[in-house]
Formats: structure tokens, sequence, C-alpha cells
């Protein structure tokens, strides 16, 4: 078992640096896949309702005969429901069977700001009831974040596309000049890491994967990332990159892989996330 380092959010929040990422995983393929990552060291799950998994996640945490206190569970709020937040957000407690998130996100910034800023407010009301220890948003650009600056706080995670081909610098820049912690979604690639020579080259140089190879780097950036996966061994691998050290130089490397083209995804300016759920 892995154990995963945490990053301090606060004084109070604790957020284990790796997670496992739950998005397109269903049913029995969800719930074995969560019960595979806490066997491997993880502790920090994110789902959302979109994923149509909540209740597989919640099943999962609740049989794996470890205390509710362990875990960091992250769930998130689609904007076509941002004009009744609440009902969502006891929809999914409900779906988890859990009385309180760790971390609950705006999903999508969505296109209508008075909406987003209302779901904001009802996620900071959320936390002064103690039923969400971290509201965070997902998928922000800057612009959006700066329009949050009016309810006077701002969030403490970003979780948005990030991997060496992608690594969002005028967002990053931004959230580390505002405090907010960048949580990484597709890490390695979404599935098409094969088409990097580089990670094969440093994978047979560190004697790792190339997806561990790629998580390292986001480990050494001080990031979070939520690798998916619903395969035991891969979600195994994954955890098992706190043994090594990238150079300066091979860290450098991958840098420069940065082409600046997202991998599929939505634009977070003009996506309204209708017709998803």
């Amino acid at each position: 078992m892995s154990v995963i380092p945490t990053i301090s959010l606060d004084e109070n929040i604790q957020l284990p640096q790796l997670g496992l990422g739950c998005y397109k995983s269903l049913g029995m393929e969800a719930y074995q896949a969560v019960l595979w990552a806490i066997e491997a060291g993880y502790r920090h799950i994110d789902t959302a309702a979109l994923y149509h998994n909540e209740e597989a996640v919640g099943r999962a945490l609740q049989d794996c005969g470890r205390p509710r206190e362990e875990f960091f569970v992250v769930s998130k709020l689609w904007p076509t429901h941002f004009s009744n937040p609440e009902k969502a957000f006891e929809n999914t407690l409900r779906q988890l069977k859990l009385d309180y998130l760790d971390g609950y996100l705006l999903h999508w910034p969505g296109t209508d700001p008075y909406l987003r800023n209302k779901a904001w407010e009802a996620l900071l009301n959320c936390k002064e009831r103690g039923l969400i220890r971290c509201p965070g948003v997902s998928n922000f650009m800057p612009e959006h974040l700066e329009e949050l600056k009016s309810s006077g706080i701002l969030p403490l995670l970003n979780q948005i596309q990030l991997n060496p081909w992608y690594p969002q610098k005028r967002v990053t820049h931004y959230c580390k000049a505002n405090n907010i912690y960048i949580s990484a979604w597709g890490p390695i690639f979404r599935g098409r890491i094969h088409e990097v020579p580089l990670l094969q080259e440093l994978a047979e140089k560190y004697q790792k994967t190339p997806a561990q190879i790629t998580l390292r780097w986001h480990m050494q950036k001080g990031w979070i990332a939520i690798p998916k996966s619903i395969h035991q061994e891969r979600i195994r691998q994954n955890a098992d990159i706190f043994d090594f050290i990238l150079s300066e130089e091979d860290s450098a490397k991958i840098d420069r892989l940065e082409t600046g083209q997202p991998i599929g995804g939505n634009d977070p300016y003009t996506y309204d996330g209708a017709g998803a759920l």
C-alpha cells in the first residue's frame, strides 16, 4: 500500500495529492475500482453528479471497512443545476450516503454569471453549516475566478484539465498568485500517452511506467492529480510514484512537450452543460 502525501489547503484541510478519478466508471465497475484504490492506499476519491456513479462510490466507501474521516470525498455540481444548488447537493449526499462532503465543486463555470455566483454563495452557505469542508470549482478560467471575488471568498481548489501537452500556464499562474490549489484531471493524456516517446524513454531510465513518470511530474509541480482507471494493477501503479524523483533536467524535458492544445473537453467560456445530465 502506497503512502500518499497530503497538501495543506488550510490549517484544517489536508488533501491527499493523488486521488482516484471516477469519470465514465459505472455500477460495479466503479464500486470495485474504489475498493481497489482504497486497498492501494488512496484516500482521495473524486466523483460528480454527471458521472452517474455516486451511489456506487458511496457503497464502496461504506463497505471498505475504513473510517469516514480517513477520506477526502469530492463531488461536483453541474451548471444546469446552478438555479437550485441546494437540491442537487442534497441528492449528491443522499446518493453517496454521506453526512458531509470534503470537496464540492462547481463542475463548469456555465454561461450565466448570476447563476454561477448564486451557486457559489450556496456552496459557501453549506460550508458555514458544516456540510462542505472545501467549496471549490472546476474548469474555471481567471476571468471566472475574478468574478467570485465579489463574495469575498475565493475557492481553495480549481480542478482543470492538465497534462504536459496542456499545462494551462495562464490558469496555474493565476491560481498560484491567489492561493488556489490546482487539481489535474486527465493528467496522463486521456489514453494518448503512447504518443509521447519521451515518456517511454524516461520510463526505461527510471524503471517506471510512462504514466508513473507523468504523475511524478505533476507531484513535483505541487499539483494534485486524479488519474482515472478501472484496472487494479494500473490503480496500484499510479500510486507507486513516491519512491523516486525526476531530475530537474528530465522534468524540464517534459515541460517542453507543451503544445497548448487540450485533449477533447469543452470550452469553459461557452459551455453551458445543457443536455449532458
